[in-house]
């Protein structure tokens, strides 16, 4: 019982966190949302800070969990996974605020060492989990795979994220095939 109560706090409060933000949301509106009282919170949570940052790495391993999902599919081939993968990469600033901000917060150059640190572990986790699937995939293909691959296929997928909103603004909204084309070139480098 007291795990389901930690995580209905943690799943309320990167819900308030995502919307509002750590200064705009109460430990109240947390509480209220999960039908307890403040001082229960502090049962699970010393302070709202650290709070805060356990609703992250809460959100963190979802999004990791929902990645693993897309790879572990036996029934798609991998490209359509690599597809669903980049789709889903595009959606993280809808459907993962508090991991979105958090990188966001990198280019405002105002990061502090616990976020790097979450970040750091979503990319390794990420790279982790990209790795294993072309190690598996691919072993017979590439005799020694580059280690720094898995790495780029990450990275570009973030970009990927940014350069869609970038593109949407630079060009009234008109879609351009960008998740086709980082498929059709990792093809092209994997074959």
């Amino acid at each position: 019982m007291a795990k389901e109560r930690r995580e209905q706090i943690l799943k309320a409060a990167a819900k308030r966190f995502g919307r509002h933000g750590l200064g705009k949301t109460t430990l109240i509106e947390i509480a209220r949302d999960v039908r307890i009282g403040k001082p229960a919170i502090y049962h699970y949570f010393k302070s709202k800070d650290e709070l805060f940052y356990s609703s992250i790495n809460w959100e963190a391993s979802q999004f990791i969990e929902d990645i693993k999902a897309i790879f572990n599919n036996q029934e798609n081939p991998i490209g359509a996974r690599l597809l669903e993968y980049f789709a889903f990469k595009e959606t993280i600033n809808q459907n993962y605020l508090l991991v979105y901000d958090t990188i966001l917060t990198l280019f405002k150059n105002d990061t502090l060492e616990r976020e790097k640190d979450i970040i750091k572990n979503i990319l390794k986790d990420e790279e982790e989990i990209v790795g294993l699937m072309l190690s598996s995939i691919y072993s017979g293909r590439i005799e020694s795979m580059d280690l720094s691959l898995p790495a780029y296929i990450v990275h570009s997928s973030w970009g990927l994220l940014f350069s869609n909103i970038l593109n949407s603004i630079a060009k009234d909204g008109k879609p351009i095939k960008q998740k086709e084309l980082m498929f059709n070139s990792l093809e092209k480098l994997l074959s």
